[in-house]
């Protein structure tokens, strides 16, 4: 907690430094030693993210970074490698469909989520067993909403499924499998991070994370991935593209920091958006329910009174569909799973402290996707 909330606020300010002198770069009109200047402070704000980058993983943090991936040879090394690692007396057994997709998804965060589940059902067969990873495209119709999981949407998903033969989980233990924190194992033998980041990891994919399992008689775990993400190009990042309504795209951007909130705000303009600012999430809410009219909400995560994830909720109930990007100095397993279980639609997590063409990529990417649905 400690590590993750330094990194939190450092990020912050680093954000502000960042975005400034980004701007003063832009604004320096060729002056060679103004923009040499510039650099050395931009150099040093990459230097302290990875600072709090370093951080982040010392305290099992961290932000997805998404990319195009052969899902096929990605499964394929997985075999490879559990094979080695879980021990000659589990079998591992993957069944790929043909003409899988590739994925676009956190190719180590899809890998690490894998090792995880893999680990967990080992240690769930004691005794030896059998561990099947399943891969397959699904089309989730609107009548066949998941049980365990209604907030997963209708649409094309690509489903990875890991089975084991273990002991399975009673219908109690079932219920907070995914919580952070719980575990079943020993003292000093796991955390009771690995469904909470793994459910995490789902969730700001776009997707979600579903759990099958009867006592005696072993576990399933199934990672939906849509397949929106999975056949997505990586979009330019010129953030100036005109938003479904005409004109440039119409933001409300919310930080109580009004530093962060300047300079982002001053920087979203000069690429051409429309933004109107609010300096907390009640502030927000009224602007919209007074009538504000905007195409996406950019919103900071840890705010005073209302956060953000209960920000783009009730955003989301007064603009149905809205997309929204939610900024964060740490993405912890606490916010991805707020927002799998509070948040309806189309959101995403950014880190900061964040580049203008990071956030307008991401800005385009969950415009796109607005238009396509």
């Amino acid at each position: 907690q400690l590590a993750g909330g330094i990194a939190h606020d450092f990020n912050n300010v680093l954000q502000a430094v960042q975005g400034g002198g980004t701007l003063i770069l832009r604004r320096s009109g060729g002056d060679e030693a103004t923009q040499r200047l510039v650099r050395m402070v931009l150099d040093a704000t990459s230097r302290g993210a990875s600072i709090t980058r370093r951080l982040l993983a010392f305290s099992r943090r961290g932000e997805l970074r998404a990319e195009r991936i052969d899902t096929v040879a990605l499964l394929a090394d997985m075999q490879e490698i559990l094979t080695h690692t879980l021990g000659s007396g589990i079998a591992v057994q993957v069944n790929v469909e043909p003409g899988l997709p590739e994925l676009f998804v956190d190719k180590g965060q899809l890998e690490t989520v894998l090792v995880n589940l893999a680990t967990n059902a080992r240690d769930a067969m004691a005794d030896g067993g059998r561990l099947t990873i399943t891969a397959a495209t699904h089309q989730l119709g609107s009548g066949d909403q998941l049980v365990h999981d209604d907030r997963l949407r209708a649409g094309a998903y690509v489903r990875i499924v890991v089975d084991d033969t273990g002991s399975g989980m009673d219908a109690a233990t079932l219920a907070r499998a995914s919580e952070p924190f719980f575990t079943t194992k020993p003292l000093g033998s796991g955390t009771g991070l690995g469904l909470a980041m793994a459910r995490g990891f789902a969730a700001q994919s776009g997707g979600a994370l579903t759990i099958e399992s009867t006592l005696g008689q072993g576990t399933g775990i199934t990672l939906w991935l849509p397949m929106s993400l999975a056949e997505a190009t990586r979009p330019s990042p010129a953030p100036a593209r005109q938003a479904p309504s005409g004109g440039y795209a119409r933001i409300l951007l919310t930080d109580d920091d009004a530093l962060v909130r300047e300079t982002l705000g001053e920087q979203l303009g000069e690429a051409g958006y429309v933004v109107t600012m609010a300096a907390s999430g009640t502030q927000a809410i009224a602007l919209l329910s007074q009538g504000l009219t905007i195409d996406l909400l950019v919103s900071d995560l840890s705010m005073l009174g209302m956060n953000g994830v209960t920000l783009i909720r009730q955003a989301q109930h007064l603009v149905p569909g809205l997309p929204a990007i939610l900024l964060t100095g740490f993405a912890t397993d606490a916010a991805a799973s707020a927002l799998g279980t509070s948040v309806a639609g189309a959101v995403s997590l950014l880190r900061k402290p964040v580049t203008l063409c990071e956030l307008a990529e991401r800005i385009e990417t969950m415009l796109e996707g607005a238009r396509q649905r």
